[in-house]
């Protein structure tokens, strides 16, 4: 089942602490931003920029967890509070020219921690006890019954060939982009169903490094669903969760294949089923979401790689399907008319995470908040007026974090750039243009 951090050590022995993971376009240093503060070699990791310790950075994560391993640091509550501080992001991976599979040994070390003896944080626990209880099943302490309130549409069916995965968030807080994603697969042609007995996909429970009530979930999740064709998400979390760590930690291949609902609407407009006529006259500009854009775009590099007899030649296909992924999203806007993308510094894989990933937002609030706002002024630096993007998660963050600027303006009467801005789902502004 899941990687232990002693399963991972060679791939953590292979960190030089040459702290390149803690900068973004570390690879394009005379690359111009939209102002001098966003152009060249930035720092790019939310918790090591909050708390300023080399122990915050991923730099400092790789090798307290050398020193976990042999036995030179002991595990306490103190050493776990500074590992959780982490969204899992997964920027450090893309900077890494050893390509060492940070986040794996980050969420490893996590869990060996608290097999150690040491209790989950609090706001973890807490989690951990709500996804673990039947009558719940979510990090919201929702009522299960309650989970597919809002679909109006037959449930549980048996004679379709697709379900949708609405995901705790979606279920529970941002419905509107459940009931838009729904909405958007209709009128794709798409014949569905959701399930009433989905729990959550255990995201929440991975990154925070509760294996046994992650591994439980995922067993429910895949014999739930395995009798249908294709699972499709909105939740860019339950989409990776799902297709990169479900095959990874239960050893076996999916039983369905997945997609997220941005891939249909892609691939309808490719094949010219699919033509937006609506225009959106805005000026906007994208944040990709970790966990859909930069965690799949890694795990395809990989995963082509893992097969290569010659990395000389297929580093670069390997290298071309991942920012084929990256375009995804901004090849669905481009087929938007009117609209005008205007691009932050740091995007694709080098893009600056929404502070919310990682059980960072549960249990480490003012870190989220600040790594939001961060990102807000990068977005404002470009002049748009709509951030985009596509997470339901990401979205809560984002207007948290805007939230927080109108209140600091209103105290200190000073504008702060961010504040202007709308955040808006991809999915939403599709449904509504189509």
């Amino acid at each position: 089942m899941t990687s232990t951090l002693e399963d991972l050590r060679m791939i953590n022995a292979r960190c030089i602490h040459c702290r390149a993971c803690q900068y973004a376009y570390s690879g394009e240093p005379d690359r111009e931003g939209q102002t001098e503060e966003y152009t060249g070699m930035i720092q790019g990791c939310p918790a090591g920029l909050y708390y300023g310790w080399e122990g915050y950075f991923n730099s400092g994560k790789q090798w307290i967890a050398r020193a976990f391993l042999n036995n030179e640091i002991k595990p306490s509550k103190e050493l776990l509070e500074v590992v959780e501080a982490c969204t899992t992001c997964g920027n450090c991976e893309t900077q890494c020219e050893n390509r060492i599979d940070t986040v794996s040994v980050t969420e490893a070390l996590r869990a060996a921690i608290i097999e150690a003896g040491i209790e989950p944080l609090a706001k973890h626990k807490k989690f951990g006890e709500m996804v673990g209880n039947d009558l719940l099943r979510n990090p919201y302490n929702e009522p299960r019954e309650k989970r597919t309130d809002w679909f109006a549409g037959a449930k549980d069916r048996k004679d379709v060939k697709v379900a949708y995965f609405v995901g705790c968030t979606g279920a529970y807080r941002q419905q509107h982009i459940a009931k838009h994603t729904a909405s958007l697969l209709k009128k794709l042609g798409i014949d569905f169903t959701v399930l009433t007995s989905e729990v959550c996909c255990g995201s929440p429970m991975l990154r925070t490094g509760q294996k046994a009530i992650f591994e439980d979930v995922m067993r429910k999740n895949i014999e739930l669903f395995k009798n249908y064709e294709t699972v499709v998400f909105s939740c860019a979390g339950c989409f990776k969760t799902f297709r990169n760590d479900y095959p990874r930690i239960s050893g076996k291949p999916l039983p369905f294949k997945v997609q997220h609902t941005m891939e249909l609407v892609r691939d309808n407009i490719r094949s010219g089923k699919l033509k937006i006529t609506k225009p959106y006259s805005k000026t906007v500009t994208w944040h990709d979401p970790c966990h859909s854009i930069r965690h799949v775009g890694i795990a395809i590099e990989k995963d082509i790689l893992s097969r290569s007899n010659n990395w000389l030649t297929d580093a670069r296909t390997a290298e071309k399907a991942k920012e084929a992924w990256f375009e995804l999203p901004r090849e669905v806007m481009k087929a938007i008319p009117a609209l005008q993308l205007k691009e932050m510094y740091r995007v694709k894989g080098d893009s600056f995470c929404c502070g919310a990933g990682g059980g960072v937002k549960a249990q480490f609030p003012d870190m989220a908040l600040a790594t939001a706002k961060e990102r807000l002024k990068e977005a404002a630096s470009t002049g748009a007026q709509v951030l985009l993007t596509s997470c339901p998660f990401c979205v809560t963050n984002l207007s948290d974090g805007i939230k927080a600027l109108k209140e600091e303006e209103a105290l200190s009467h000073k504008k702060l750039p961010g504040s202007d801005l709308e955040v808006v789902e991809l999915l939403q502004l599709l449904d509504q243009l189509i």
